[in-house]
């Protein structure tokens, strides 16, 4: 997805049992986070992301996590596997299934976890990685989504518009 572009429509269906449009997000910025449940990358960003959201969410950014794994293949990835790990890592932002792959294949997306951050027009201002450390919080040296959400939330654009994601394959059908 080249930056500047809108965000795909989509209405996907979340863990908390209620469905969930890219009109129902409303906030100055959204973070879609392409996720899943198997990934050792995403296991290690988990808390990160959490935190991430905690705090962004505070301040008017909404965050949104998507999974399109192949739940065939990897059933630990299927909406029910999603529930239990959205209850049991606290997720305070919406877990959503795209069975379909339909969502994650108009962004462009290719790893788990992959972070796009659309203005409050729904244009992209940020595709990448969450951070330069997935190994280890303490030892963060460039904080890029925070960066781009701190320049958003200013009215600026971000220091960094791209950086590579870091971690595992999607698993398409």
């Amino acid at each position: 997805m080249e930056l500047s572009a809108p965000c795909p429509v989509f209405d996907l269906p979340g863990t908390d049992g209620q469905s969930h449009a890219l009109a129902s997000f409303t906030s100055k910025v959204l973070v879609v986070i392409v996720s899943c449940n198997h990934c050792p990358y995403v296991v290690a960003y988990e808390a990160r992301m959490v935190a991430i959201a905690s705090e962004y969410g505070a301040r008017g950014v909404d965050f949104v996590a998507v999974n399109a794994n192949d739940a065939s293949r990897y059933p630990d990835d299927g909406m029910e596997p999603m529930k239990a790990r959205a209850r049991e890592r606290g997720f305070p932002f919406p877990y959503l299934r795209d069975d379909a792959q339909t969502f994650v294949r108009a962004l462009g997306a290719r790893f788990t976890p992959e972070v796009f951050v659309f203005d409050e027009a729904r244009k992209l201002r940020y595709h990448g990685r969450i951070d330069d450390n997935h190994r280890d919080a303490a030892q963060v040296g460039s904080h890029d989504l925070r960066d781009a959400l701190d320049a958003l939330l200013q009215g600026k654009a971000p220091p960094v518009s791209e950086t590579t994601a870091i971690g595992c394959s999607v698993k398409w059908k």
